[in-house]
């Protein structure tokens, strides 16, 4: 009697299983793709800034008549800070204030002068020059953030605002002897504002929740500036009134905050 019913229980399977492919078909599944939700950016956070700002030399030495050794060379380091915060209501959009300044100074340059002494032969002493430009920045940026992987942000945008840049050239003497000491320093400051637009890319990763590695490029548009320099006291356009601070900044910063990417 077992083996007749075992039997009979081989022989339904097939019965049984063609029974529920059937039923299979008749299932209320729904074949919807499966869904990549793009992942968002937030950020609230503040930090340091590292930045070269590299403007034309020819521009940058237009002060000097022919003066080879005291032409400036380099970018200019600019150091300062930024802070940033997400917009909540606009997904991946990213408002932030900056500030940073810097300076580039020339070797300098000594060469000798002569003074007349009553009764004594002319006395030579040394004299001393150096020039040096200072830029500082400050403003507004605005970017939007793609995040292509968990951690690593890339966002473009733009920085805006104004600053000021002032070159100066120092001169001075300092010699003592035992008939006559003279002592001398002289500086001649040229003064100016200015308004710029910024292009700029960044890449962020953020290596913990809290802290956050920058790096960008950008280009410097100078848009806006004063007519007249401010020449020690008094204002004077004579020597280059179109100077600007146009040119690739490339730099580097850590930031400290609420990073969410």
């Amino acid at each position: 009697m077992k083996r007749i019913l075992l039997l009979m229980s081989v022989l339904m399977l097939p019965m049984f299983l063609t029974a529920q492919d059937d039923e299979i078909d008749n299932l209320p599944f729904d074949n919807e793709p499966l869904r990549d939700e793009a992942r968002t950016y937030f950020v609230l956070a503040g930090g340091i800034t590292y930045d070269f700002l590299m403007i034309n030399e020819d521009n940058l030495n237009s002060f000097l008549n022919n003066s080879d050794e005291l032409k400036l060379s380099g970018p200019i380091q600019l150091t300062g800070g930024q802070g940033v915060l997400g917009i909540p209501w606009i997904k991946n959009l990213r408002l932030g204030v900056f500030g940073y300044g810097g300076s580039i100074e020339s070797d300098v340059l000594e060469r000798p002068a002569y003074i007349m002494v009553e009764g004594e032969p002319d006395k030579e002493i040394s004299t001393s020059f150096q020039t040096n430009l200072t830029a500082s920045m400050f403003g507004f940026s605005v970017h939007y953030g793609y995040v292509p992987f968990e951690h690593f942000a890339i966002l473009g945008g733009v920085n805006a605002g104004w600053g000021d840049v002032t070159y100066e050239s120092y001169f001075g003497t300092d010699q003592i002897s035992d008939k006559f000491f003279t002592s001398s320093i002289g500086t001649n400051r040229l003064e100016k504002s200015y308004f710029f637009v910024m292009p700029n890319i960044q890449l962020e990763y953020a290596i913990t929740s809290y802290i956050i590695l920058r790096a960008d490029a950008s280009y410097n548009m100078t848009v806006g500036q004063d007519t007249d320099w401010t020449y020690n006291s008094l204002g004077t356009n004579t020597v280059n009134p179109d100077f600007n601070l146009d040119g690739m900044k490339v730099g580097f910063g850590v930031m400290i905050g609420l990073a969410n990417f």
